[in-house]
């Protein structure tokens, strides 16, 4: 009975320590991504991100360390709910720093649009 008891109560701890170990790996929003650039695309419309694919090769060129951790999104594409649930509107161009997004250009936009607020926020990172 005294062997009982403590395997029951070290399994109860397994338990709950495995658990908690699996909450410290997701953040609040769901997201693990320490810097990050997500483009949501929406394949059917592509005429519609032109000024966004010409923003993305200004933005390469000139930050090319920045792009490590850049993704596309594709709207007809399951994507974990976390990083979907970000954004709803395509095209959209999210950048993400400490599992937060600190800019985000959504909708038609021109490309100094985009350039703009996007530059400024990479430029913070170098």
């Amino acid at each position: 009975m005294k062997y009982f008891l403590l395997i029951i109560f070290m399994l109860v701890n397994i338990i709950f320590l495995s658990s908690c170990s699996i909450q410290n790996e997701r953040t609040a929003a769901g997201l693990n991504i320490e810097k990050g650039i997500l483009f949501y695309s929406d394949e059917n419309n592509i005429q519609e991100e032109d000024s966004y694919y010409e923003a993305l090769i200004e933005l390469k060129h000139s930050y090319p360390g920045q792009f490590d951790n850049y993704k596309i999104i594709a709207k007809n594409q399951e994507y974990d709910s976390a990083i979907a649930s970000l954004n709803d509107t395509y095209p959209a161009l999210l950048v993400i720093k400490d599992n937060k997004v600190v800019c985000k250009v959504v909708g038609i936009a021109k490309k100094d649009d985009i350039l703009t607020p996007v530059s400024n926020v990479l430029e913070e990172w170098n």
